[in-house]
């Protein structure tokens, strides 16, 4: 079981040394990374070692995956780091397809690229991570079930963020086990009661919020091995850090 943290979270708290020593400091052993934040193979592996951090699982872009340059510097941060999830995390609005046709053409994209990476890491996994728009019906079905009625599960998986699944009205838990067969990781992300939090984006501490995370995780842990918490825009790093750290350890026991 991993608990990990996903460092966009505190993106603005500094550089990235800042950063990660700010994550360490919490009690984060694992961290999951975006991309290899700029640098080399070498040097981001080298990097996460200086501060006694562990490579959970990384989110890259599709642009990125589809450069080979970028896949091969990809394929050497997890050689390197034991890194063996890479996960597909976002779409800007003007890249979302308007159709079944269109989200299935996506799946098809992820489940050549993962043929790509897993040939050359044969053990690496790939996946895509939501947030609420993929909960939209699109031509009578909701675009994620387009997306991997493309692809295996063995050729993509899916980093569950139940935060955004909440925050689209549906239920964290159906959808979880309506997908289980490709579930690798959980994004645990916890929505403020209405109201509040309005500088966090409506965002707050793990277990503080209304998802209900002392339940998904009673459920869940024994489905997934990795939780990564993720806050879109905190206010107080440490603090949310620590409180979410915390309730990773109190539900998971690590």
């Amino acid at each position: 079981m991993k608990a990990s943290v996903q460092i966009y979270s505190i993106r603005e708290s500094g550089d990235l040394d800042q950063q990660l020593a700010l994550l360490r400091k919490t009690g984060f052993d694992w961290v999951e990374s975006v991309a290899t934040h700029g640098l080399s193979a070498v040097d981001f592996a080298a990097k996460l070692d200086q501060h006694g951090l562990k490579l959970s699982s990384m989110h890259v872009g599709l642009a990125l995956l589809e450069s080979a340059d970028e896949r091969a510097r990809l394929i050497e941060a997890c050689r390197l780091t034991g890194c063996r999830l890479i996960i597909m995390p976002w779409l800007p609005m003007g890249e979302r397809p308007a159709t079944g046709a269109g989200w299935v053409a996506l799946g098809q994209r992820l489940a050549g690229l993962s043929d790509l990476l897993r040939a050359a890491l044969p053990d690496l996994r790939v996946a895509y991570h939501n947030h609420e728009w993929e909960l939209l019906s699109y031509d009578g079905r909701p675009a994620l079930d387009w997306i991997f009625s493309a692809a295996t599960p063995a050729q993509l998986g899916w980093e569950a963020d139940l935060g955004w699944v909440r925050r689209a009205g549906a239920d964290p838990l159906e959808w979880a086990t309506r997908h289980g067969e490709r579930l690798l990781a959980v994004h645990a992300k916890d929505i403020a009661a209405h109201g509040t939090a309005v500088a966090e984006d409506g965002w707050t501490v793990l277990g503080q919020g209304i998802v209900g995370w002392p339940a998904l995780f009673a459920a869940l842990k024994s489905k997934v091995d990795l939780f990564v918490f993720e806050h879109d825009k905190p206010v107080d790093f440490e603090a949310t850090l620590r409180g979410s750290r915390a309730c990773l350890r109190e539900h998971l026991g690590v």
